[in-house]
C-alpha cells in the first residue's frame, strides 16, 4: 500500500473492490505523463494536452497515471496527430473522450441500479460485495473487445453514409443533406409531474423508439439532447418518413408520449461528429414551435419533397436567429 503516488490512500475504505479495480486498471509500474512523453519521443505538454482533451481528470504531469497500455494508446494519438494535424487529432480526442465518458456513466448507473450487490452500503457485507464486484468487472475486457468490433462496424456504416450524400464540389467538408429534430412535447411539465422512475421510463421509451425508427429508414442519429433527438438523412424522402413514423409511433402513443418534429434540408458541415449550418438552426427552431404530433418543415425541403407528401403552409413566424419571417409547412402523407 505504499510507493509512487496516492494509490494506497485511494484504496482506503474500498478493500472490497480491490480485485475488480485491479482488473480494470493495475496500479503497479505506472508512468507519469512526462515519462510517457520521453518514451514516445514527444513533448510532455503535447501528452498532457491530449490527456486533458480526452476528458481525463487533471492530476499533474508528474503524477503516476499511465499503464503500458495507456502509453501505447498515446502513441496512437501521436500517430493520428502526425497524419491529420494537431487540431484534427484534438477534435477526435474530444469526441472520443465525451463518448467514453457517457458510456462509462451508463455502465456505472446500470450496474448500481441493476446489481445492488456491488454496493457495500446496501449489502453491509464486504465479502458479498467483493464477490459481486469481482464478477461484474470480468466483463470489462470483453466490453473493450465489443467496443472495438462496434467501432469497426460504425466506421464502415459511416463511410457508406458519406459516399451516398451529395457533396459540394468546391468544399469536400460540406454536402447537401436532410436534418431532423424530434422532441417530447411538454417535457418540462412532464418532468415536474412524474416520479423519477416514471420519467426514466418515458425517456427510455422515447430513445428506443427514436433509435429503432431512425435506423429502420436508413437515417443516422447525431445525438440525443435530453428529451430530443437530432438525426440526418441523405434522402429527403427518408427524412420525412422518419419524421412521420416518430410523430405517429404506436409505442409512443401507448406510453402517452407526444412527439413533435422539425425538418430542414440544405448545405451542412460535418465536424467532430456533429453537423452545423443554417438547416440545423432551422430544424431546431421549427421543432420548438410545432404542436404535439406535428411535423414542420420549411425552406428547401418543401421544394424537394417527392410525391406522396402534402405540405400545408402555415402563418409566417419570426424564429429566433432568423431575420426574416419563416413560413412553416405541416407535412402529412398525401
Amino acid at each position: 500500500m505504499h510507493g509512487r503516488g496516492d494509490a494506497g490512500r485511494a484504496l482506503a475504505g474500498r478493500l472490497f473492490a480491490l480485485a475488480g479495480d485491479r482488473r480494470i486498471r493495475p496500479v503497479v509500474g505506472l508512468l507519469t505523463l512526462r515519462e510517457a512523453a520521453t518514451r514516445l519521443g514527444s513533448d510532455p505538454e503535447v501528452i498532457a494536452r491530449g490527456w486533458r482533451t480526452f476528458g481525463l481528470p487533471e492530476q499533474g504531469i508528474d503524477a503516476p497515471l499511465l499503464t503500458e497500455a495507456d502509453v501505447e494508446a498515446f502513441g496512437t494519438y501521436l500517430e493520428v496527430r502526425t497524419f491529420l494535424g494537431e487540431e484534427t487529432a484534438l477534435g477526435i480526442s474530444r469526441v472520443v473522450g465525451a463518448a467514453l465518458a457517457r458510456i462509462t456513466e451508463a455502465e456505472s448507473s446500470a450496474m448500481r441500479s441493476g446489481m445492488q450487490a456491488i454496493d457495500v452500503g446496501v449489502t453491509g457485507d464486504e465479502v458479498v460485495t467483493a464477490r459481486a464486484y469481482d464478477a461484474v468487472t470480468r466483463l470489462v475486457p470483453r466490453i473493450g473487445r465489443m467496443l472495438d468490433t462496434m467501432h469497426r462496424q460504425h466506421l464502415e456504416a459511416t463511410r457508406v453514409h458519406f459516399e451516398g450524400i451529395d457533396r459540394e464540389i468546391e468544399d469536400r467538408a460540406t454536402f447537401r443533406c436532410g436534418i431532423g429534430f424530434a422532441d417530447l412535447s411538454g417535457f418540462t411539465r412532464l418532468a415536474q409531474q412524474l416520479t423519477l422512475s416514471e420519467l426514466s421510463y418515458v425517456l427510455t421509451v422515447f430513445e428506443e423508439t427514436a433509435t429503432d425508427t431512425i435506423h429502420a429508414r436508413g437515417g443516422r442519429i447525431v445525438k440525443f439532447l435530453g428529451d430530443a433527438v437530432m438525426w440526418v438523412s441523405a434522402d429527403p424522402g427518408d427524412l420525412v418518413r422518419i419524421a412521420s413514423d416518430l410523430a405517429t409511433h404506436p409505442r409512443a402513443a401507448e406510453a402517452e408520449i407526444d412527439v413533435r418534429v422539425g425538418l430542414a434540408y440544405g448545405r451542412l458541415l460535418a465536424q467532430d461528429g456533429d453537423y452545423f449550418g443554417p438547416p440545423v438552426n432551422l430544424a431546431s427552431r421549427l421543432v420548438s414551435v410545432a404542436e404535439p404530433g406535428q411535423v414542420l418543415a420549411a425552406g428547401e425541403l418543401v421544394d424537394v419533397l417527392g410525391a406522396g407528401w402534402f405540405a400545408a403552409p402555415g402563418v409566417a413566424q419570426t424564429l429566433r436567429g432568423f431575420e426574416e419571417p419563416v413560413t412553416p409547412y405541416t407535412i402529412t402523407p398525401g
